[in-house]
């Protein structure tokens, strides 16, 4: 008598892992085509060079893995097993070869019994040789038990097995289906791409929803009205601008939001930056404006070291008295007698405030502590 049980175990555990990796694979494809979108929207060409060799490195470990898997897999050859019919369920034909259909309990020698369905080309003056209940001989191979075809000119060996064979038919609950799913592996492979995405977006959310709009441009006449940083007034001879950033500390910040207000307000020069934790507004000259006697000789908004300024921003917060310091702001303005940029950082804990001084190259000239 045959042992009836599930032959699915080792294919359900195989197609387990194959989901498992096919799903984490597309998490780090969607993570990577994540940061290649948001590289693209922030203009960041190391966040875009990391994307491109993210999806590089995925592609060449898929390729050396699969490639590897069809090195180590063995040549295995269709095997000869005994089956028994179950059922048969002919279809539409226009020849005398009609396709059946068989519900089969497939007994393996080294293995435990299981349904399957398999079709075969039957005539229809052959179809009362396969009644049900009948023994017949069947090939498959054990990584595949759903792919069963019946031998319809068996040895004759394997055919006086079958004459004499007694196969107990296997529970409905063990049949065998082809694992693969189209709807369910594009499914997988989409939850996977929107999961790689929302775990990277998230991180960049600040950047992405930041206001660095430059507000303001010249105007033939107006009054120059204090305001934040999202506020601009224009006078005859200046014009004045904000951008802001989730923090202006972050590397290159301050070059960009400097581009940025250069742009928005169409003039290089001007005569006064602040720059604050989020915001960075400038007082610019607009081109071909002549400045009228007694203003300040207008300084290159292009040729001030940005670069520098964090580090001046970390002297002060640690090396001018005050303990813990709760705002800064830089001011940078040009000299009396001509356009050389000073550039003054103050740090400030209530009502408590120290500055130091830094010329254009950012050399410290004076400390002013607490």
């Amino acid at each position: 008598m045959t042992i009836v049980g599930d032959a699915r175990g080792t294919s359900a555990g195989r197609n387990l892992l194959v989901a498992v990796r096919g799903f984490l694979t597309s998490v780090l494809v969607g993570g990577a085509l994540a940061c290649g979108v948001v590289a693209v929207i922030l203009e960041s060409v190391p966040l875009f060079c990391v994307a491109l060799g993210t999806l590089a490195v995925i592609v060449a470990v898929v390729a050396v893995v699969a490639s590897l898997q069809r090195g180590v897999a063995p040549a295995t050859t269709a095997r000869t097993v005994l089956a028994r019919i179950e059922s048969r369920r002919a279809t539409d034909g226009e020849f005398a070869d009609v396709p059946v259909e068989f519900d089969l309990t497939v007994a393996p020698d080294d293995a435990r019994a299981y349904r399957v369905k398999a079709t075969a080309r039957i005539n229809l003056v052959d179809l009362p040789a396969y009644p049900e209940g009948r023994i017949v001989v069947a090939r498959y191979r054990p990584e595949e038990p759903w792919d069963v075809e019946i031998d319809l000119r068996p040895s004759e060996e394997w055919a006086a097995k079958a004459a004499t064979a007694r196969i107990d038919p296997a529970p409905v609950h063990t049949l065998v289906r082809h694992p693969e799913s189209n709807a369910q592996w594009c499914l997988l492979v989409v939850l996977g791409l929107l999961a790689g995405a929302a775990a990277v977006v998230p991180y960049f959310w600040g950047e992405l929803t930041e206001d660095d709009t430059v507000h303001g441009s010249p105007a033939a006449t107006g009054a120059a009205v204090p305001g934040s940083s999202s506020t601009t007034t224009t006078t005859t001879s200046s014009v004045t601008g904000s951008a802001s950033s989730a923090s202006t500390l972050r590397t290159g910040e301050m070059r960009r939001l400097a581009d940025t207000l250069v742009t928005g307000m169409r003039t290089e020069f001007g005569t006064r930056i602040t720059i604050e934790e989020r915001v960075m507004s400038a007082v610019g000259q607009p081109t071909g404006t002549a400045s009228e006697p007694g203003d300040p000789f207008p300084m290159s908004l292009r040729a001030l070291p940005y670069e520098l300024l964090p580090g001046l921003v970390d002297e002060a917060r640690h090396g001018l008295g005050i303990d813990a310091p709760d705002s800064w702001r830089i001011d940078i303005t040009p000299t009396d007698d001509g356009p050389a940029p000073v550039i003054r950082v103050t740090v400030s804990e209530g009502d408590r405030s120290a500055y130091l001084l830094a010329d254009a190259v950012g050399r410290i000239t004076s400390r002013h502590p607490r």
